[in-house]
């Protein structure tokens, strides 16, 4: 069976890891394990006979396969950076060499916890899987063992555990709403579905809202946002990546089942206007922070608060059409954004702050940097949703189907997209337009050629994906709505 390849896999690479005690090999055993959970993938998505295994450990459908398809391809380029990135972070005397094995077995963790997430078959074990993803990012967000970063890291802890609770709560509810007479019941994500429209409206209301709160938190929704910034800007930018690219979509992969769930039962509307409402807000406190944001990962972060909001209220329209492009949404925020942290730790290695919690100060841009500034700016462009990058078709798509509830939710979201556009394209000529006095420039930072390749492969794929719909690529995001548990796409 493939699927256990996973946790073959997994137990051998921690093996290995386990006994090494130099960083390259650490480093290459953390880009095979990336790489190979992505082949496993391919292979599972190239025989569907699979699927159907019957396994209690794994659940398999089209949409967990597109979320370990970008599982898989930000953990692979986000492993290949860290081999030239964190070799550079112990030479700095930034990370201590001796938690080299830490981060790698907590990176390689993460990524099984993740993929397990992602397959998990009933709401326990995705709840289970879920909190443990928060503490292995935790962990990598500390990594550093600096003040700034600790406390970034509890933080993340004390905001996502705690909401989690509330969805331990949902979860008991589920299972109340699916217990039989005799005691028994199921948490199956299928069985809920199939007799979501048969059971109590009224519990599976309060269950969906307790759930929600916890995933809420997971994803970086307003309230519950406040880990985001100081987690995503203060980990090592390989962690950012990972965490902004992959570690958010848990959290809505959770919230797109609910909704799939809850569209069987008469209470869709009401759960539909919750999730409308959290998005706008959402996106309104973050594009307003963009506004004053000076430092780039930072800025970055609240990008990723404002895409995480569009992306619940796309979920709130919950149209099969605006599901589709939801799904290519998510496909295309993780690929520019996981290529704008990169970008973004480039510059952090060239212009890194000597005071503590400090910003660093970016000058002579084009002139110290010229690749990561020429992909920064790229991914800028990208991450407002410009025509040719994919970002631009999901929320023209997306739109479209919010204008049919009602006209004020496009218009109040593209006020939004403009002035996020504004807050970015502001930073950008900030920093553009500085320059270093005479003997005050720092020596130029030589990028590993491991640090450039994920990047330019990213903002090819964002820059393909923008252009033209990959051979498969409609039918199989069609297949993830109707996985969601809502059919009859018509694009």
């Amino acid at each position: 069976m493939i699927l256990l390849l996973y946790p073959v896999l997994t137990v051998l690479i921690l093996l290995l890891q386990g006994v090494q005690h130099s960083h390259r090999p650490m480093s290459l055993l953390g880009v095979l394990h990336s790489a190979g959970t992505l082949l496993i993938t391919i292979l599972i998505i190239a025989r569907p006979d699979e699927w159907s295994s019957g396994s209690p450990l794994f659940m398999v459908d089209h949409l967990n396969l597109l979320m370990m398809l970008i599982t898989g391809v930000i953990f692979t380029c986000a492993s290949i950076y860290a081999v030239g990135y964190i070799e550079g972070l112990v030479m700095t005397g930034d990370l201590n060499r001796r938690s080299l094995r830490i981060f790698y077995i907590g990176f390689s963790l993460l990524l099984f916890v993740t993929t397990m997430a992602f397959y998990a078959p009933n709401v326990a074990q995705f709840w289970i899987f879920a909190e443990l993803t928060t503490v292995f990012s935790a962990v990598l967000v500390a990594i550093l063992a600096v003040k700034e970063n600790i406390d970034a890291s509890l933080k993340y802890i004390f905001v996502c555990s705690t909401s989690m609770l509330f969805s331990f709560i949902g979860v008991i509810f589920l299972f109340e709403l699916m217990r039989q007479p005799d005691g028994t019941g199921s948490l199956d994500w299928q069985a809920i579905l199939a007799v979501a429209s048969s059971r109590d409206s009224g519990m599976l209301a309060i269950a969906c809202i307790f759930f929600f709160i916890g995933f809420a938190a997971k994803s970086g929704i307003v309230p519950l946002h406040t880990w985001l910034p100081e987690a995503h800007a203060k980990a090592p930018s390989a962690v950012s990546a990972v965490l902004s690219g992959v570690v958010l979509n848990v959290g809505m992969y959770g919230i797109l089942r609910m909704t799939g769930i809850v569209h069987q039962t008469s209470i869709a509307s009401q759960i539909s206007l919750i999730l409308i409402l959290f998005g706008m807000l959402t996106m309104s406190v973050a594009c307003f922070s963009m506004l004053r944001q000076k430092g780039t990962k930072r800025m970055i972060a609240f990008s990723s608060i404002e895409n995480m909001g569009f992306l619940l209220l796309a979920s709130g329209v919950g149209t099969p059409v605006a599901l589709f492009w939801m799904l290519y949404h998510i496909i295309g925020h993780s690929v520019v954004k996981s290529g704008l942290f990169f970008s973004a730790g480039i510059l952090h290695r060239q212009y890194k702050s000597h005071t503590a919690g400090g910003e660093d100060h970016i000058a002579d841009l084009f002139r110290m940097q010229p690749f990561a500034a020429a992909a920064f700016i790229i991914g800028s462009v990208a991450i407002i949703g410009t025509p040719l990058f994919p970002l631009f078709l999901s929320k023209f798509g997306i739109l479209l189907e919010a204008g049919k509830l009602s006209l004020y939710i496009p218009l109040i979201t593209l006020l939004l997209f403009a002035l996020a556009g504004a807050a970015i394209f502001r930073f950008l000529i900030a920093i553009m337009g500085e320059t270093f006095a005479a003997g005050e420039a720092p020596e130029q930072y030589i990028v590993p050629v491991w640090m450039k390749a994920p990047v330019v492969f990213l903002m090819a794929l964002s820059v393909l994906m923008g252009l033209l719909m990959l051979p498969g690529e409609e039918a199989f995001l069609t297949a993830a709505v109707h996985d969601i548990g809502i059919s009859g796409v018509g694009l």
